[in-house]
């Protein structure tokens, strides 16, 4: 009995102490560790300076309360340990007692690497980078940027903030397409309806019947997205709160979204960021357009016509067994868009020209040259 108090007031002991000290860490780096934040009815009021200085002062308030118990600790502790000390020999005592200290070990191990963790997770996220190269900016724009905004721009187009909210709509619409694609409902269903019909089977056109296996992972598929959806938006709140950056480049980059005479760019050459004026762009992308000897104006849009026929091909192909489940699926179009075209400024060269590029991406064909791809691919594989 008196060996079990002991154990578990050293325990007790020193993991107030460790507790002690991760909470004098966030103190000293003006962190807020989460179970001192807490709701407002207005949202906003979680981003004012007078919410973040009410978490300062509970924060002391927490390292105070922790002291004044340490102390309580500390004298049970001592208190165990006389009483140990006095029911066992001189001799043995020592023995007791670094046997209680070993066992105790693996307890507070554990309770050590988590703190860790969270610490180290802090300055991950905080550590200094390296700093950006503004050189990579070309403003070519009449707009005068700030030091700010250069240093901001100077990250690269790759570089991305937090969302401030999560974009459920866009989730669940790609989740919902995956789904289609993966398991070909779509298809599965006007099968189910034509025999349904010839047995002349009266069924509403809203009734979607799914297989065993297609309900399985349909469920598989909500509870994952429910639980990204809770964690993103979780974890947007946390990075908003403690990362002043994002919030300073956010507004940065809202300011010159707001700018509707630049346009910002990536060059033809290398990486970097490149602004220019919009009217500029927009006159250099018309030269290239009005140039007969390689586009030409057309009266009507041909998409949906050269998808219609694209799939009628596709459809018999496929029923005459000449091409896979997959590769149907894959080269099949659906919802396409005329081809893209932008410039890209060649800053090496006087007056900087556009290099026209034309995308392909959400083309009538787009499916299939990516299909064709994979086919090719091998086959150039094999021959070499």
């Amino acid at each position: 009995m008196i060996y079990d108090n002991t154990k578990r007031a050293h325990e007790r002991f020193q993991s107030l102490l460790m507790d002690l000290h991760f909470l004098k860490y966030c103190r000293s780096q003006d962190v807020i560790p989460k179970f001192l934040w807490f709701k407002t009815a207005n949202k906003v009021l979680s981003l004012s300076s007078a919410y973040k200085e009410c978490q300062r002062r509970l924060l002391n308030a927490e390292i105070n309360s922790k002291y004044k118990y340490l102390n309580i600790l500390k004298k049970n502790y001592y208190l165990f340990l006389d009483e140990l000390k006095n029911s066992v020999p001189d001799t043995i005592f020592q023995h007791v007692l670094e046997y209680i200290i070993d066992r105790s070990r693996a307890v507070l191990y554990k309770r050590e690497n988590k703190l860790r963790e969270k610490m180290s997770r802090h300055e991950q996220l905080n550590r200094k980078f390296d700093p950006v190269d503004g050189n990579v900016v070309k403003n070519l724009s009449s707009r005068i940027l700030s030091n700010e905004e250069v240093e901001c721009l100077a990250h690269g187009l790759n570089y991305g903030l937090i969302p401030r909210k999560v974009d459920d709509i866009n989730i669940i619409s790609n989740i919902e397409n995956f789904f289609h694609r993966v398991t070909d409902i779509s298809q599965h269903h006007k099968k189910l309806f034509s025999e349904l019909k010839e047995k002349n089977t009266i069924v509403d056109s809203d009734v979607r019947v799914i297989t065993s296996k297609e309900l399985t992972l349909a469920n598989s598929l909500r509870s994952i997205t429910d639980s990204f959806r809770s964690h993103a938006y979780h974890f947007g709140q946390i990075q908003n709160r403690i990362n002043a950056e994002q919030q300073k480049y956010r507004n940065i980059l809202g300011k010159l979204k707001q700018d509707k005479s630049i346009i910002v760019i990536r060059p033809d050459k290398g990486r970097g960021i490149v602004l220019l004026n919009k009217g500029e762009y927009l006159s250099k992308i018309h030269v290239i357009l009005n140039d007969s000897s390689k586009f030409k104006c057309l009266s009507d849009d041909l998409t949906i016509t050269r998808e219609t026929k694209l799939t009628k091909l596709l459809n018999r192909l496929h029923d005459e067994g000449h091409i896979s489940d997959q590769f149907w699926v894959m080269a099949k179009p659906t919802g396409s868009i005329p081809g893209r075209l932008y410039g890209l400024p060649k800053t090496h060269k006087k007056d900087v020209p556009l290099r026209p590029v034309l995308s392909a991406i959400g083309t009538f064909n787009y499916g299939l040259s990516k299909a064709l791809l994979q086919i090719l691919s091998n086959i150039i594989k094999k021959r070499i």
